[in-house]
């Protein structure tokens, strides 16, 4: 690796909502290559733009690709512990579905501002993502499409609950799901282990689970990628215990989305999930991925096939 967070962070201007191409430096060149954000092999005639954006208190990177005659616009929100890198699957399958697409580091995530994988409430979350939002909306006239893996399918879930949007109000054409966080693996533990560990400490080591049967994914996240956490941080633990009830709390949504779960995942409690998920939003469609575990953008290639497969039909339709 031959790029320094800070030195690209210090590089990086205010993110142009022209959309104008951004001349890479050599930080930002190496982190592209670095994660696999070139996308030389789609063929496609791509204006690259990357930035920074001032929303809700926080410095949030924000990148952006953008093709001739696209469809609409891909908006990604990637889970815990994640960020841009992680997502060239999404971004190179969403251009191919001749998407544009816009993402951003969550705060305390990736390239944007904020403690390390921490937040005080998930309506921080909310702040960020509704503002960004808003700026998109301001600037792009294509339609909008709607991406969340595990947290980010938490922030797109609050956002239409909160809101009690219908179908008619919602700003994206489509939502896509992936392995949405809503209760964690062994909550009922972990809120006892998390009231007692909190009055002590702010941040426990993390242990890196089988989130995908790619070994190379494992590997990359473990020893290879500099912008991952080494630490759960227990303020974001307390944040989500505010969060889940919230959330099991709102009345029901007339709003069909896609979800995809694979029914290996260990990191959140599925089967609660989609039974949570099905009483708000009565119209989603919901697709199992056999032996798909958590990280589903970095699942092995044949099961991000099949996975991608169900999202480009449903697309489609």
């Amino acid at each position: 690796m031959n790029w320094d967070r800070q030195a690209l962070l210090e590089e990086l201007r205010e993110f142009d909502w022209s959309f104008k191409t951004t001349e890479l430096s050599p930080n930002l060149a190496a982190y592209c290559r670095h994660y696999k954000l070139n996308f030389d092999d789609t063929g496609l005639a791509l204006q690259y733009t990357a930035g920074l954006v001032s929303l809700a208190g926080f410095s949030i990177a924000v990148q952006s690709w953008r093709q001739p005659e696209a469809r609409g616009t891909a908006i990604l929100v990637h889970g815990y512990y994640d960020h841009i890198g992680l997502y060239a699957s999404l971004i190179d399958f969403c251009l191919r579905q001749q998407f544009n697409v816009i993402v951003f580091d969550l705060p305390g995530h990736g390239l944007s501002s904020g403690e390390q994988a921490a937040i005080s409430n998930f309506q921080e979350y909310d702040d960020v993502f509704s503002h960004l939002l808003q700026l998109v909306q301001a600037h792009d006239s294509s339609p909008l499409y709607a991406f969340g893996q595990s947290t980010g399918g938490a922030i797109l879930i609050n956002y239409l609950l909160k809101r009690q949007l219908t179908a008619a109000q919602s700003p994206f054409e489509k939502i896509v799901l992936l392995a949405p966080l809503v209760r964690p693996t062994g909550w009922q533990k972990g809120q006892l282990l998390h009231s007692v560990v909190s009055m002590f400490i702010s941040r426990v080591k993390r242990k890196h689970g089988d989130s995908s049967s790619d070994p190379d994914f494992l590997n990359f996240v473990r020893t290879q990628d500099p912008l991952q956490s080494l630490y759960l941080s227990v303020q974001w633990v307390g944040a989500l215990r505010q969060w889940v009830p919230f959330i099991e709390a709102q009345s029901p949504l007339d709003l069909p989305l896609l979800i995809i779960q694979g029914d290996n995942d260990g990191t959140v409690e599925w089967k609660h999930n989609l039974e949570v998920l099905a009483e708000k939003f009565p119209k989603a469609e919901v697709f199992i991925l056999p032996d798909g575990r958590h990280h589903l953008v970095n699942e092995s290639l044949p099961q991000r096939a099949i996975a991608y497969g169900q999202i480009a039909d449903w697309l489609n339709r």
